[in-house]
């Protein structure tokens, strides 16, 4: 006796052991292969990113010392104009005429310079300005603002970020 039954799709079947291959179809290889080719593409960008990025530091810590370096140089320079003993006369043409902190007021390169002129190749994707103002009124406490000058260092690089260092140079 036969039994049939209404809806085949939904008896269960029963498979004998020996029939069943146990594995992976053609299918689920090809999604997973699908599915982790994606993954290591994610993974890939992501480092591929890491990598682009990986000189930034070096290149804003050269920003910075070249900034260091102009600074130290502004301000071992007197406070006074040596030979007129003026605040801030007018300033000579050449950076190495300059003889006071004012000299370096509005001083703007996009070549990067020694104190004596030689310019560095190496340096090329950096641009330096200076800025030196008298400071505001109460800005370092009682100081007289006569008797202290406010110097700001920006140095621009190929990544078209800013370092900016201040400082302030006093009549002593």
């Amino acid at each position: 006796m036969k039994i049939f039954y209404r809806y085949p799709l939904l008896t269960k079947r029963k498979y004998n052991q020996k029939s069943h291959h146990p594995g992976f179809s053609l299918v689920e290889l090809v999604m997973a292969i699908s599915l982790m080719g994606l993954a290591m593409a994610g993974l890939m960008s992501a480092y591929a990113n890491t990598v682009k990025r990986s000189a930034d530091p070096m290149i804003m810590q050269q920003g910075l010392i070249i900034a260091e370096s102009l600074m130290e140089e502004i301000l071992l320079n007197p406070f006074l104009d040596p030979s007129s003993a003026t605040v801030c006369p007018s300033a000579p043409s050449s950076r190495t005429d300059f003889n006071n902190v004012c000299d370096y007021n509005g001083y703007a390169s996009s070549t990067i310079k020694d104190q004596g002129g030689t310019s560095y190749s190496q340096l090329s994707g950096f641009a330096i300005s200076v800025a030196v103002s008298n400071s505001a009124a109460g800005e370092l406490g009682s100081v007289p603002t006569a008797n202290l000058l406010r110097v700001v260092v920006t140095v621009t690089n190929a990544l078209n970020s800013n370092v900016k260092l201040t400082s302030y140079k006093a009549k002593f």
